[in-house]
């Protein structure tokens, strides 16, 4: 009895593990999905090993400078190099 009492042990470890994991996956959307709702329509989401576990930091950008631009038009040119 004593050598499954290890195995069991290792089993609900492992089961502790992935609840944790899944706990973790379902924080980050609840997140996601709260910035969303309150209009945010653009997210881009960087890991990083130099922050605090737990920790999240958020940069704003504000406006489309991108849209109807040379660059997202594909004319861009170097001036002075025709």
């Amino acid at each position: 009895m004593a050598v499954f009492s290890g195995l069991e042990d290792m089993d609900e470890l492992e089961a502790r593990k992935q609840y944790q994991q899944e706990q973790e996956i379902d924080d980050i959307i609840k997140m996601l999905d709260s910035k969303t709702e309150n209009g945010v329509s653009r997210i881009k989401v960087n890991v990083s090993d130099e922050q605090q576990e737990g920790t999240v930091n958020t940069q704003y950008h504000h406006g489309r400078c991108d849209v109807g631009s040379p660059w997202s038009k594909g004319t861009v040119r170097n001036f002075g190099c025709d």
